[in-house]
């Protein structure tokens, strides 16, 4: 028996939502997003550019998240750990064989970057497409008159993916934006996005780790870039 078109209709549009639906950037709750690190201070000799870090990744699902960053020929690696539910932030600091944990509390930004407080955000309304996401725009201005511009995306499924970090009132995850660690101002941009099992675990502590503060923490941080 030959179907109508009607019937043909009712068929494809479920399909299509389906489709839509299953494609679509938002439906990704795990992944890994690999950002380009650049320097932004003018006083850096080549030397020392040589020795910073280049890369930095964000691995994540819907209960936490880890930005690491290694630095110094692999010498160190410095691991930024949210915990959605509570967020909480604990920083991981690697040194050869040695490893540092600072737990941070509720609502307390990660350890060792610049809060920026007090800085204002301002829609732009635009748009552009990072890492295959579209991402919206916005004028950060800080205390002081300095302004730059970042993009953000709604496009993963993360319920306050900035809960510790100083862009904790943008509703969307960071693709292009700047942070200082220490003395350091660096701007990050994404560059791929690979999704990954969200059953996996993002991180695990040694047994050696040891408990510090957060002063000790910048502590060492210092030394190790003096």
């Amino acid at each position: 028996m030959k179907k109508s078109p009607a019937i043909w209709i009712i068929i494809f549009i479920p399909l299509m939502s389906f489709c839509s639906r299953d494609m679509k950037p938002s439906g990704f709750t795990s992944g890994k997003i690999e950002y380009k690190i650049t320097y932004l201070n003018e006083n850096l000799d080549h030397k020392t550019l040589e020795i910073l870090p280049r890369r930095m990744n964000l691995v994540f699902n819907e209960k936490q998240a880890v930005n690491n960053i290694e630095g110094f020929l692999g010498f160190y690696r410095l691991d930024a750990i949210t915990n959605f539910h509570n967020r909480k932030c604990s920083t991981m600091l690697k040194v050869f064989d040695k490893h540092y944990l600072f737990k941070g509390r509720r609502d307390e930004m990660m350890c060792c970057f610049d809060s920026m407080d007090e800085m204002v955000i301002m829609e732009t309304g635009e748009t552009k497409n990072i890492a295959g996401f579209e991402c919206r725009k916005a004028e950060i201005k800080l205390p002081g008159g300095r302004s730059f511009d970042i993009y953000y995306t709604g496009d993963i499924g993360l319920k306050r993916p900035n809960a510790t970090n100083p862009y904790y009132k943008i509703d969307g995850v960071l693709m292009e934006f700047e942070l200082t660690l220490l003395n350091l101002q660096m701007k990050f941009t994404a560059e791929k996005f690979q999704p990954e099992n969200g059953n996996s675990h993002v991180i695990s502590m040694p047994r050696n780790t040891r408990t510090i503060s957060r002063d000790q923490m910048t502590d060492l941080l210092n030394k190790l870039m003096e």
